[in-house]
C-alpha cells in the first residue's frame, strides 16, 4: 500500500511547556526526529530508516529574491499536537506547524515566508522524477546532478521517495556536491512527501507476480559500478558458431574494440548439442579444442570469457560432474518423461530437480567452481526464460520436495552461483516471469524480449531493433538502481542504415544499460563464409540477409568506438515510460529525446539524443528550460557531437531536422567567460576520457589530463570566446596540431599513448 507522509518542507517544531528557551530540544514522533536549536535559528530532520533528510533548516523571507533569515526564535506547544515557532527579528512571523501520523504541514504568517536548508543527495539518495513529471522527455543522471524540474529525492537503501513541493529549488552545494541546497516558499498547500515501498508497491514490483512470490525491491549492489560491454554470438551466428568462428571474432574484438572498452566476449547456446556434449565437455565437431581452450585464448587477448547457460538443465546421459547423476537429480512429468531445457541446443539437456539439495551442492557448486577456478569464467547470462518454473508448477508432485515455492527453488540456484562467481564475475539474469526475481543475486537482467537485426522486424516475428527500444524506454527505471538492465543485444549492420545506427548506439550509451553487441565484427574468408551460411544448423538472421553477413565496416565501427564502454549512469526517471511495470513492456511512445545529466571531471553539462522515430524526416524542437529543467535566462552553447559544429539556438528553443529513425546527439553546456571544452572525440557523454580538467585564470590556460587510445589520434573540441585567442598547445603526445573552425571551435589533436597524456591550452586576450 502506498503510505505518504507530507510534510511541508523542512519543519521545525519541538515539544516545549516553556516559551523563549534556548536549550537545543528534541522531539520525537510517529519515527521523526526534530531537532530545534533556538540559539542559532536551525531545525534538522530524521526519520527511522532513513537518518536525517533535511539540515541546517532556516526560516526566512524572500521580497524581491531577497532572503532575509529569520531568528529570535520562541517555540510553544498547541493542543499536544500543533507546534509554533514565533520569530522576533528582523520581523515578527508566526510558524505553525501540525504533526499527524501522514503529515506535518507549515503555514507561515507571512506570505514572503521560505524555508531554505541542506538535504544530504549522496550516491545513494538521488535525484529523481515520478510519473506525474512525465514531459516526454527521459532523464538520466551520472554525477552529483541537478535541474530546475527536479524536485524529488529517491532513497535507495530504503525504498523510500522523497517528494519536495514543485515550487521547490534544489541545487547541488558548490563545496560538497553530495548536499542539496533547498529553497521552498511556504504557501497554503506547499509541502513535500514521503513515498514508502516506491518501487516494491507503488511503482508496482508487487502487482506483477504469477504466484504468491512477491517480489521486493533491493538496491544494485555495488560489485559493479557499471553495465558490462561486450560481443554475444547470439544475433550473429545463432545456433551455428564454430571454433573457428569463435576464434575469429575474438581476434577481431580484442584489436577493433577491446581498446575502446569492451570486455566480455560471449558465446551463446550451441556448444551443448549432442549426446557427448555437457557444460564443460563441448560439441566436438563443432569445437574441437574445446571450451576450455577457447576461455583461454579469450584471456591471452586481453578479455573476458563468458557463455549462455540454461543452469537448470544437465546432459542426462552424461552430465558434467558425475559419469551418472540419480535419477532424483531430474525433474519428469506424470507420465515419468524428461523434458528438454529451454533454449538449448538440443533436447539431450534436460530439466534438473533443484528443489533437491544436492543438485545444488553436488551439481551446481562443482560446476561452477570448475569453470571459475580452472576455467576463467567471467560472465553467465543465466538462460532459460525461468521456463525452469512454470514447468515445475506442473509436475511439482513428482518432484523431490514438491512444497518448494517455485520461486524459491529458481533462486536457490542463482544463489549457489552467486556464491561460487564470487563478487568479481558477471551474473545476467534471464528470469521473465516478474520483474524483481533475482534482486541482490543478478548484477543485471534481461528486461524483453529477443530483438533482431533490422528496424522494425520486416519479414520476422520480432519488431526488429524496435523491440530493444520497448525495453530499454520501458525499464529504464529499474537500471542503476535496481540492477544494470538489459534491453536485449545491440546491432547496427546493415539493412540498418547509418542515421538508425547512430539512434542506436547513442540510445543505449546515454542510458547506460547493458551494451552486449552481436555484429559481425571479423573479416570473413570465403570458405569461413560458405560453411556458415550453409551450416546444418539454424543461422536465424543470415538466412533472411545472406548478402549482408559481412565484417561491419569501419565507418560503424567508428560509432561503437565513440559510444563504449558503458559509463556509470543511472535512471533519473523511475517510472516505466508510456508503459506498466511488466517484462516486455510496450511503451504507447518513445520519448522526443533522452537526456543525460552529467557532472564529472568533464564538467557540468547535458547530452541529448534529439529522436524522430517517423519514418519521414522532420523538424524537431526542444524548449531546454521546459523540456530539460535547464536555466531560464542563460545562455547555452549546443554542439552536434557527429556533425562537430554548433548549433544555432534562438531564446535556449532548439528546433532541427532530423532523418527518419534519426538522433542529433547534443552537448549543451553554460557560456562561460573563459574558453571551455565542448567534447572529445573519444566518446559521446564527454566523460570518459577527462580525467582531470582546471582552467587556471591568472595563466589563462586550461590543463586536464585525457586516457587515450594508444596510436588512435584524439581530439578536443573547445570553445573559444570572442575576447580570447588561442595561443599555444602543450601536450606530452606525439602528431599535435590545432585548427579554429567557425563558430569559433578550436580543434587540438593528438596521438593516443598507453599512458594519460597530460596538456595545457594557453590563450591571450
Amino acid at each position: 500500500m502506498k503510505q505518504t507522509i507530507k510534510i511541508l518542507m523542512f519543519i521545525s517544531i519541538v515539544v516545549l511547556t516553556m516559551v523563549g528557551c534556548k536549550k537545543i530540544i528534541k522531539h520525537e514522533q510517529h519515527g521523526w526526529v526534530i531537532t530545534a536549536d533556538p540559539k542559532t535559528s536551525t531545525i534538522s530532520i530524521a526519520k527511522d530508516g532513513l537518518d536525517k533528510i533535511v539540515d541546517q533548516v532556516h526560516l526566512n523571507l524572500k521580497k524581491d529574491n531577497i532572503v532575509s533569515l529569520l531568528s529570535g526564535w520562541t517555540i510553544s506547544e498547541k493542543n499536544g499536537e500543533e507546534f509554533i515557532i514565533n520569530t522576533e527579528k528582523p520581523k515578527r512571523t508566526k510558524w505553525e506547524f501540525k504533526i499527524t501520523d501522514l503529515a506535518i504541514d507549515i503555514v507561515c504568517s507571512n506570505e514572503d515566508g521560505v524555508i531554505t536548508g541542506i538535504a544530504p543527495a549522496g550516491e545513494k539518495r538521488i535525484p529523481a522524477r515520478i510519473e506525474s513529471q512525465n514531459n516526454g522527455i527521459m532523464y538520466t543522471q551520472m554525477g552529483f546532478v541537478s535541474a530546475t524540474n527536479i524536485y524529488n529525492l529517491f532513497d535507495m537503501q530504503t525504498d523510500i521517495m522523497i517528494e519536495f513541493t514543485e515550487e521547490s529549488k534544489l541545487t547541488r552545494n558548490k563545496k560538497d556536491n553530495s548536499l542539496m541546497e533547498i529553497q521552498v516558499p511556504v504557501t497554503t498547500g506547499n509541502e513535500f512527501s514521503i513515498i514508502k515501498e516506491y518501487y516494491t508497491d507503488v511503482v508496482g514490483l508487487s502487482n506483477n507476480q504469477k504466484t504468491d512470490f512477491k517480489p521486493v525491491y533491493k538496491p544494485i549492489s555495488d560489485r559493479f559500478k557499471t553495465a558490462p560491454t561486450g560481443w554475444s554470438s547470439w544475433y550473429c551466428y545463432y545456433m551455428s558458431p564454430v571454433q573457428e568462428d569463435l576464434v575469429a571474432e575474438t581476434d577481431a574484438l580484442a584489436d577493433k574494440l577491446k581498446p575502446y572498452g569492451l570486455v566480455y566476449v560471449q558465446l551463446d547456446a550451441a556448444y551443448t548439442r549432442g549426446k557427448e556434449a555437457n557444460w564443460l565437455e563441448w560439441n566436438k565437431e563443432m569445437y574441437p579444442k574445446g571450451g576450455k581452450w577457447w576461455f583461454d585464448h579469450v584471456r591471452k587477448k586481453g578479455l573476458k570469457p563468458g557463455l549462455w547457460m540454461n543452469a537448470y538443465g544437465a546432459n542426462y546421459a552424461k552430465p558434467s560432474m558425475a559419469d551418472k547423476y540419480p535419477e532424483n537429480y531430474f525433474l519428469r512429468d506424470s507420465l515419468g518423461h524428461l523434458s528438454g531445457c529451454c533454449c538449448s541446443a538440443d533436447t539431450t539437456v534436460v530439466r534438473l530437480d533443484v528443489t533437491n539439495p544436492e543438485v545444488i551442492e553436488k551439481h551446481i557448486k562443482p560446476l561452477f567452481k570448475t569453470l571459475v577456478n580452472d576455467w576463467g569464467f567471467a560472465y553467465i547470462k543465466a538462460g532459460g526464460w525461468g521456463t525452469w518454473m512454470d514447468y515445475y508448477e506442473k509436475n511439482r508432485k513428482n518432484a523431490y520436495n514438491p512444497n518448494m515455492d517455485s520461486r524459491a527453488a529458481y533462486i536457490s540456484v542463482i544463489a549457489a552461483i552467486r556464491e561460487e562467481l564470487g563478487d568479481d564475475n558477471y551474473i545476467l539474469g534471464c528470469a521473465m516471469h516478474e520483474i524483481g526475481l533475482g534482486f541482490d543475486y543478478f548484477d543485471g537482467s534481461r528486461t524483453g524480449g529477443d530483438d533482431y537485426a533490422n528496424w522494425k522486424g520486416e519479414n520476422h516475428w520480432s519488431d526488429g531493433m524496435n523491440t530493444c527500444f520497448d525495453s530499454l524506454f520501458g525499464e529504464n527505471w529499474l537500471n542503476g538502481i535496481c540492477w544494470w538492465s538489459d534491453p536485449d543485444d545491440i546491432m547496427i549492420r546493415d539493412p540498418l542504415n547509418m542515421e538508425e545506427a547512430k539512434t542506436i548506439v547513442s540510445t543505449i550509451s546515454l542510458s547506460g544499460q547493458a551494451y552486449i553487441i552481436s555484429d559481425f565484427i571479423a573479416e570473413f574468408s570465403n570458405k569461413r563464409l560458405q560453411n556458415f551460411l550453409h551450416s546444418k544448423y539454424h543461422i536465424g538472421w543470415a538466412k533472411q540477409y545472406p548478402d549482408k553477413v559481412k565484417a561491419l565496416p569501419d565507418e560503424k565501427i567508428e560509432l561503437y568506438r565513440k559510444t563504449m564502454p558503458s559509463m556509470p549512469i543511472k535512471a533519473m526517471d523511475l517510472y516505466p515510460f508510456r508503459s506498466k511495470a511488466a517484462f516486455r513492456p510496450k511503451p504507447t511512445e518513445y520519448p522526443r529525446a533522452l537526456d543525460l545529466k552529467v557532472n564529472a571531471e568533464s564538467g557540468i553539462y547535458d547530452v541529448v539524443a534529439l529522436y524522430n522515430w517517423g519514418d519521414e524526416k522532420a523538424k524537431k524542437v526542444l524548449d531546454m528550460n521546459k523540456d530539460l529543467g535547464l536555466e531560464n535566462k542563460t545562455d547555452y552553447l549546443v554542439y552536434d557531437f557527429w556533425n562537430q559544429n554548433l548549433l544555432k539556438i534562438s531564446d535556449n528553443i532548439i528546433n532541427e531536422e532530423i532523418p527518419a529513425h534519426g538522433t542529433k546527439d547534443l552537448i549543451i553546456r553554460k557560456v562561460t567567460k573563459n574558453p571551455q571544452l565542448l567534447a572529445t572525440s573519444r566518446h559521446l557523454t564527454g566523460a570518459y576520457s577527462i580525467k582531470e580538467m582546471n582552467w587556471n585564470s591568472e595563466k589563462k590556460s586550461l590543463t586536464g589530463t585525457s586516457k587515450t587510445v594508444p596510436g588512435d589520434k584524439y581530439t578536443l573540441f573547445l570553445y573559444v570566446p570572442e575576447n580570447y585567442e588561442f595561443d599555444n598547445a602543450k601536450i606530452n603526445a606525439e602528431n599535435v596540431t590545432n585548427k579554429t573552425n567557425s563558430n569559433n571551435i578550436l580543434e587540438v589533436s593528438f596521438t593516443g599513448t598507453e599512458e594519460p597524456v597530460e596538456w595545457e591550452i594557453e590563450f591571450k586576450d
